[in-house]
């Protein structure tokens, strides 16, 4: 249970930190303004953040479609011929 709780938690303040994100952009702001002398460590942490990203999907794509392949179709005979409640 406590760890759901604070999984809701951190889920929250991610979302109000998107919000709040979103419309400091909308006027205006960026990490730059607020964190002047940080810009090329803020640069840095987009680039390793796009890049992790970039390998998680290049990674994660393929292999989803692959075993795609194998469940859908032992999925539709199951749904197909298995027991009927």
């Amino acid at each position: 249970m406590r760890f759901a709780s604070m999984l809701s938690s951190l889920g929250k303040a991610l979302l109000a930190s998107l919000i709040t994100g979103t419309v400091l952009t909308f006027v205006g702001i960026t990490t730059k303004d607020i964190f002047p002398g940080m810009s090329s460590y803020i640069d840095q942490m987009t680039d390793a953040l796009e890049l992790t990203i970039n390998w998680i999907v290049i990674w994660a794509v393929p292999n989803t479609l692959v075993g795609m392949v194998v469940i859908i179709p032992v999925w539709l005979v199951l749904v197909l011929f298995g027991p009927k409640n």
